[in-house]
């Protein structure tokens, strides 16, 4: 019996167009050369550019129309003549925005390691793919760091690239790598590039709280911008200057309402107070800062840089007239702070990072603030500090880290005070001896102040009173060689304009209380009639010390109580 002779199969071609909508894995539109090239999702919308080449500001275009890759070329036996071969392409293509380390062909574990071992970190770097240069200018997109605890494993993730699809298939989230690590000494970092979509009432509330702010504040919107650079940004100088100046004046609508919110409602407090300004302010301040808060509550579900800021402001905002205590609000508050900084990735040292410098400057600068605004909280309500060593590997910031961005060019001077044109030297000094007085801080108390370590020391007082004196020569230290700008005498000595060194220098007497109070415990009634004890040893230079504080009360001018005390404590007339 004759066998009917089979038909060759027919073979389709799809025609295909570059310049319409495309979705991801489409076949019948082709991607664009950026894309194909670094093998990654093209996504566009409605018309190019797509969703990657709009984010980098690049041109999205497509040369090779309708032709079909070279990889479908090959003839199918071309493609099992080698079947010890081995495919690789997991580990050959590059990471959505980083370098990626390449690998010719697949050895053991123990070779791998070592020829990793060999290589110059230059050869992990792929010439064909960009590398990761912004975490936070991504339009439309959140970065959100991947911990070591994460959902995924960062080790695997730095194997393969990776995106989170919806349930339209559609892509949600980009997993990008910020470093690619050493096998021996450095692991992956990786953030999660989440697009930012949210619910439609969050978006109409945003909106409705940002134009009621502006409507507040009208027409006294500059002026306030102003009065906050002038007096709060020198004592606390966590708003990134140049960039809120630019962004102010191009479109002041596309600043975050709450920290738009916070930089008007922390420069009114200097409204009577300032020569310069006439007229009154028609707002209540409580409405502003209520208004600020309930915005940030949403923008928290993308939490940027820009958020991190208003957080920072926002815990200074002017209690109430009969307030006599700190409000645990503001504890809660700084517990919101330290999320949101771990998770946009601020605890994490980004000096190997593929990203802009000014960034890596920025992100160390929040970092250090709310490590300040962490540990000294903590102090005003009794409480162990949320941060401790383990939690962060940033590194301490530099003047230069802090001075970067406070430059303002010539086409936004209008924004701001004489004053506030350059760099100021003292501003940066002032954050930076924050950072190294509130580190002795949070030594302290990690030696005394936490149950646990009250409970293992109080068996060993020879042992805790030898840690504390360890203190104590570091705080010395630290007031012997503090630069002469940050010092209460600064003013006094020069003729410059008025600089307020006091809210520093109050905090450098409230640690050396705590230290001393610390180095007399136990103080308790028969302590008074033994000369042996804590209380009685320490008494004396206690006091002694104690007299510096005198002066320094002596040198408060009216000045310095009517100027920005970076807390709750400054207070101001109602006249």
């Amino acid at each position: 019996m004759d066998r009917p002779i089979p038909q060759r199969r027919r073979s389709f071609k799809i025609k295909t167009k570059f310049g319409a909508a495309r979705q991801w894995r489409s076949r019948k539109n082709p991607p664009c050369d950026t894309c194909r090239r670094r093998k990654t999702a093209c996504i566009i919308e409605t018309v190019p550019p797509c969703r990657f080449c709009r984010s980098k500001g690049q041109a999205c275009k497509s040369t090779d129309g309708g032709s079909i890759p070279p990889s479908r070329q090959r003839s199918r036996d071309t493609e099992t003549t080698e079947n010890r071969a081995v495919d690789t392409s997991f580990t050959s293509i590059p990471a959505l925005t980083s370098p990626e380390r390449l690998t010719t062909d697949i050895t053991s574990p123990g070779s791998r390691t070592e020829a990793a071992s060999q290589t110059s970190p230059a050869t992990y770097v792929s010439d064909n793919g960009p590398t990761v240069d912004t975490l936070e200018d991504n339009e439309n997109r959140t970065a959100h760091s991947i911990g070591l605890a994460g959902e995924q494993d960062t080790d695997l993730l730095a194997s393969f690239r990776s995106v989170i699809t919806n349930e339209r298939d559609g892509i949600s989230a980009d997993v990008i790598q910020a470093s690619a690590g050493d096998l021996d000494t450095a692991f992956p970092v990786h953030f999660n590039l989440l697009m930012d979509e949210f619910q439609p009432a969050d978006d109409v509330a945003k909106q409705r709280i940002s134009n009621e702010i502006e409507s507040m504040v009208s027409p006294h919107g500059k002026t306030l911008v102003r009065l906050f650079f002038k007096h709060v940004h020198p004592v606390y100088c966590v708003v990134s200057k140049g960039r809120f100046l630019k962004a102010y004046l191009e479109d002041k609508m596309k600043i975050p309402a709450s920290l738009r919110g916070a930089v008007y409602g922390l420069g009114s407090t200097f409204w009577k107070h300032d020569p310069d300004v006439e007229g009154s302010l028609q707002f209540d301040l409580h409405d502003l800062f209520e208004a600020a808060q309930s915005c940030l509550q949403r923008e928290l579900h993308a939490p940027n840089l820009c958020g991190i800021q208003a957080c920072l402001l926002l815990l200074y905002e002017r209690p109430a007239d009969n307030a006599t205590i700190e409000t645990p609000r503001t504890w809660i508050f700084t517990s919101r702070l330290v999320a949101c900084a771990q998770m946009v990735g601020l605890h994490r040292d980004s000096s190997a990072w593929h990203l802009v410098p000014g960034e890596k400057k920025v992100r160390k600068k929040l970092w250090w603030a709310t490590y300040i605004s962490d540990i000294w909280s903590s102090v005003c309500h009794g409480n162990p500090p949320l941060v401790y060593p383990g939690s962060f590997t940033t590194s301490p910031p530099a003047m230069d880290d802090i001075a970067f961005g406070e430059e303002v060019s010539a086409d936004l001077q209008s924004l701001v005070d004489s004053s506030s044109h350059t760099v100021d030297i003292s501003t940066s000094a002032r954050f930076l001896e924050m950072v190294k007085l509130s580190r002795i801080l949070h030594e302290l108390i990690d030696s005394y102040y936490l149950d646990s370590i009250y409970q293992q020391t109080i068996a060993q007082p020879q042992l805790r009173e030898a840690n504390l004196l360890g203190i104590q020569r570091d705080l010395e230290a630290w007031s012997s060689m503090v630069p002469n700008c940050v010092t209460m005498a600064y003013n006094a000595d020069t003729a410059s304009a008025f600089r307020n060194n006091g809210p520093l220098n109050l905090a450098y007497f409230a640690v050396q209380a705590l230290l001393f109070r610390a180095l007399m415990s136990p103080a308790r009634m028969y302590a008074k009639s033994d000369p042996n004890s804590s209380l009685c040893r320490y008494f004396d230079s206690a006091v002694n010390e104690f007299r510096n504080f005198t002066v320094f009360m002596g040198r408060i001018t009216s000045a310095c109580l009517h100027a920005f005390w970076g807390g709750r404590t400054y207070c101001f007339p109602s006249a």
